[in-house]
């Protein structure tokens, strides 16, 4: 039941894009097409391209920045979902506890200050060494649509 809550939360807030000239149609429209051996990474962005047509690039990217950012949400909190569940099973059934919620917690904490670090080391490559430069928004898209697959890949775990 709260896998379908997280994912009504995760089409709101693709809905909430539809007045602007952001939709992850296209994002979602490529993922949607490619084969197992092809790398996802590929589609990261198409959105923010695709946008950049009718407004503004930085608008663009930030709006699909937005979009990962919720789906990094919704999966994390499935895959913690699920690590409760198993650490709950694991008690009831005097199993060798193995604190799965905990550890995911701990490794999701360590994610958001790598990419913190990789971006902010990202921006000093770059001449502006502004934080919404394209070069450290584009850092923060990869990262955080790299961490969404992994996330999403262990969810299917059972």
């Amino acid at each position: 039941m709260r896998f379908f809550s997280l994912l009504s939360a995760l089409c709101l807030s693709s809905a909430a894009f539809a007045q602007d000239a952001f939709s992850p149609e296209e994002t979602e429209a490529c993922l949607a097409g490619l084969d197992r051996k092809t790398d996802r990474r590929v589609c990261v962005g198409a959105s923010a391209r695709s946008c950049s047509h009718e407004q503004d690039d930085a608008i663009c990217m930030a709006a699909e920045i937005t979009y990962w950012d919720t789906r990094l949400k919704v999966a994390y909190a499935l895959v913690l979902d699920r690590s409760k569940g198993k650490d709950d099973d694991a008690h009831h059934l005097n199993l060798q506890p193995r604190d799965q919620a905990g550890a995911l917690a701990t490794a999701q904490d360590s994610w958001h200050t790598y990419r913190a670090d990789t971006c902010a080391f990202e921006q000093t490559l770059w001449g502006s060494g502004q934080a919404d430069a394209p070069e450290v928004q584009t850092c923060h898209l990869y990262l955080t649509a790299e961490q969404v697959f992994y996330l999403e890949a262990v969810a299917l775990i059972e």
